[in-house]
């Protein structure tokens, strides 16, 4: 295999890696990143080190990869939203429960403040 061959092989296993994270993040799952800046940074100093004249074929497999990671950082910055917003239906109950639930001490009838 050539070096324009055995890197845009990296090209696609690593699309289809970004896809998988994608759909794993979209499924609500955790999804771990460790070294994926790294390995990409690689794959770029990969198609940098190419006489220039291989490099336009590899456009197509790394348009596709930026694809994927855009595609990757929507369905987390989804995935947080959601988070959030549970997060704060969480915190609203639990300023609710704890403004209702000053009233009556059990066992200790008419310690009700709102109660005459």
């Amino acid at each position: 295999m050539t070096a324009r061959t055995d890197v845009r092989a990296q090209l696609d296993r690593a699309s289809g890696l970004i896809d998988t994270f994608r759909r794993s993040a979209e499924a609500g799952m955790a999804i771990d990143l460790t070294g994926l800046d790294r390995s990409v940074a690689a794959m770029c100093d990969a198609i940098a080190a190419l006489p220039p004249d291989q490099r336009p074929p590899l456009k197509d497999s790394l348009v596709a990869l930026m694809d994927e990671m855009n595609a990757l950082v929507a369905a987390i910055e989804a995935q947080q939203q959601e988070v959030s917003d549970s997060l704060k239906g969480v915190s609203s109950r639990q300023r609710a429960v704890a403004a209702y639930g000053k009233g009556v001490t059990p066992g200790r009838p008419g310690k009700n403040p709102r109660t005459k």
